[in-house]
């Protein structure tokens, strides 16, 4: 090929990554700053954030002083207080130095920290968490655990160099080493389709290849390390393996040595050409430095990684054309074109089947009945027809995800060789497209009210030691854990489908149903029955960010898992039985929540503080 005709090529692959790009921004740019925090894929946007993950020769060489133990020139003029000092202190035997180390570090880490306004962050479980890592604590509380054992100091130094040694190889042979081929695997989809799902992320294990393909990628790397002692070797060598997490990517199941046999053979009279592509997108290396990474994780190391892609497809399609020995491994033709029309419906043929089935038996809801399921998730009428819709918008959610990929505007799992394919009447069977009768909401507002209070309790006893009622009324409940799980049930309904929609949604009816209710209880009794103050993020002392991302959290496992366990199970008990128990329940509350109204509950232990005065109150 000529010079001419090699410059085409180049300009054309990258105007094709430059589109592969704009059109799938986000996650593109999402996956490359995740991966390369971590340090799963070499990126500049390290100079700006640091890696997440200190290296092992960081862990096992004491700060202040370089790999031969010198101390170094900075640190000669001052001694910085830090975690990885403790860590030092314990892997050299001496543990009531890295406690000494770990007590002047936290008192540190108080100083600085702000106790109070909204960005006060000296109370609750993420302070807690932020202040033992960070000051070494937590090593060496597990480091006095082991020693009040074994009896010997330097036994646990030892322990814990074993312990670094082999936590770096778990998360680097099982996590960062794979997830390179997913990286891979993800922008060569981004080449054909216009959707790409997050769960791709997770491809390997669906198919139950994650440790095959980590054992492949793991040979890959110690082979290239060996290459990379002669310097020139492997620096030829890189070029050689460089196809191999785009071959795993591909198929998988392969064993180490085929994978890079083939790879070999593939890039044979390829790894020049290799070269000089790769020489031609330094102005964005470069550009990467000079701006600290800041241009990298803008655009430059999804562009890089794009043109990647375009270069390993056609590699291949040449290496297919040249019918070289090894490519009838790369058994995945759909990564890299769409199936023709007529295939996607032969092999989604059980969905076409399925839509019709629905559209012939489908259960039609009019009026009010309508609207109450639709929007908030409520059923009205016979339980036997319940649970034929709900199976029935269970099965639908399912086919809209199975019709982006018989459309062709997603990969097609089922033409994969080695995808198990699940029966689409089987994804209706417990499904959390469900709508709750009114009994079972007030069942499930209970439930929700007893496991908050009992959570309350427990979380008192931990940090007290002593037992308190931390509700307002006399009985187990609180009724903002209840009334949160049940509004959440109801208003979200909407956004059930999409569980990122969800949880926003979810924090942010959380935030002002706990705000109002803190803001009425002040006002009305000038008691608090909780206080944020001193938390990260907090409005006001009443609501908090750490709060409210465990009721996200806990609202999206209410909504998904929950509350259609116990709906299902629910829908066992008679009727007239359900019945029964909703009234007595209802009586036994309506008499504690009159009560509470003129005597609520504010034994020792239940309120936290006396509430601002009033004129605070109502400047807030």
């Amino acid at each position: 090929m000529d010079k001419n005709a090699i410059f085409s090529a180049r300009k054309e692959m990258k105007k094709k990554s430059h589109q592969v790009v704009r059109e799938h921004y986000v996650i593109l740019a999402l996956i490359c700053l995740i991966l390369s925090l971590f340090g799963a894929e070499p990126s500049n946007a390290r100079f700006l954030f640091g890696n997440s993950f200190t290296s092992v020769s960081e862990l096992l060489t004491p700060a202040g002083k370089d790999s031969s133990g010198e101390q170094s020139e900075s640190d000669e003029k001052e001694e910085t207080l830090n975690w990885l000092n403790v860590w030092h202190h314990i892997i050299d035997g001496d543990l009531a130095g890295g406690k000494k180390e770990a007590d002047l570090l936290s008192e540190k880490i108080q100083e600085k920290e702000k106790p109070d306004g909204a960005f006060g962050h000296t109370n609750g479980v993420l302070a807690s968490i932020v202040t033992e890592v960070n000051s070494g604590h937590l090593f060496t509380e597990i480091a006095s655990a082991v020693d009040s054992i074994i009896h010997s100091e330097k036994t646990v130094g030892f322990l814990f160099i074993l312990l670094t040694l082999l936590g770096y190889a778990l998360l680097f042979i099982f996590l960062l080493n794979v997830f390179s081929a997913i990286l891979r695997r993800i922008f060569l989809i981004a080449r054909v389709y216009e959707k790409i799902p997050y769960a791709e992320v997770l491809h390997f294990a669906y198919i139950k290849k994650w440790f095959q393909a980590c054992f492949t990628m793991l040979r890959t790397y110690v082979y290239l390390s060996l290459w990379m002692v002669t310097i020139v070797g492997g620096l030829i060598k890189y070029h050689s393996y460089w196809a191999v997490p785009y071959i795993v990517a591909e198929n998988p199941s392969l064993k180490g040595k085929e994978a890079i046999t083939l790879s070999r053979k593939m890039m044979d009279g390829h790894k020049m050409e290799l070269f000089k592509y790769e020489l031609s997108l330094i102005g964005w290396i470069i550009l990467g430095v000079i701006t600290f990474g800041i241009s990298d994780l803008a655009y430059g190391t999804p562009y890089r990684m794009a043109c990647a892609a375009e270069f390993y497809a056609r590699v291949r399609e040449q290496a297919i054309r040249n019918n070289i020995e090894g490519t009838e491994l790369l058994d995945d033709p759909y990564l890299f074109r769409k199936a023709s029309r007529i295939h996607l419906y032969e092999a989604y043929f059980d969905v076409v089947d399925e839509i019709t089935v629905l559209h012939e038996n489908r259960v039609v809801l009019t009026g009010v009945r309508k609207f109450l399921a639709e929007w908030f998730g409520i059923w009205y009428g016979n339980l036997k027809e319940k649970k034929q819709y709900d199976d029935q918008e269970g099965r639908i959610a399912a086919i809209e995800k199975l019709k982006l990929s018989m459309e062709g505007k997603a990969y097609p799992n089922w033409l994969n060789p080695r995808w198990r394919k699940k029966k689409i009447e089987k994804q209706g069977n417990f499904t959390y497209m469900r709508h709750y009768p009114i009994p079972t909401l007030f069942l499930l507002f209970i439930i929700f009210s007893f496991v908050g209070w009992s959570w309350e309790v427990a979380l008192h006893y931990v940090q007290t030691g002593s037992f308190a009622n931390r509700g307002t009324m006399l009985g187990p409940w609180l009724p903002i854990y209840g009334g949160g799980g049940v509004i959440v049930l109801m208003l979200c309904n909407r956004f059930r489908k999409n569980p990122a929609a969800e949880f926003i949604a979810s924090v942010i009816l959380c935030g002002i149903l706990e705000y109002y209710s803190a803001w009425y209880l002040e006002t009305k009794f000038h008691q608090r029955w909780w206080s944020y103050d001193g938390y990260f993020l907090n409005l006001h002392g009443r609501i908090c960010a750490e709060g409210l991302l465990t009721f996200g959290i806990g609202c999206c496992a209410v909504v998904y898992i929950i509350a259609p366990f116990f709906d299902y199970l629910l829908a066992m008990v008679k009727s007239k039985v359900l019945i029964i128990v909703c009234a007595v329940l209802a009586v036994l509350f309506g008499v504690d929540l009159v009560h509470a109204r003129t005597h609520p509950n504010m034994a020792e232990g239940a309120v936290e503080t006396t509430a601002p005065a009033s004129g605070v109150l109502e400047s807030q």
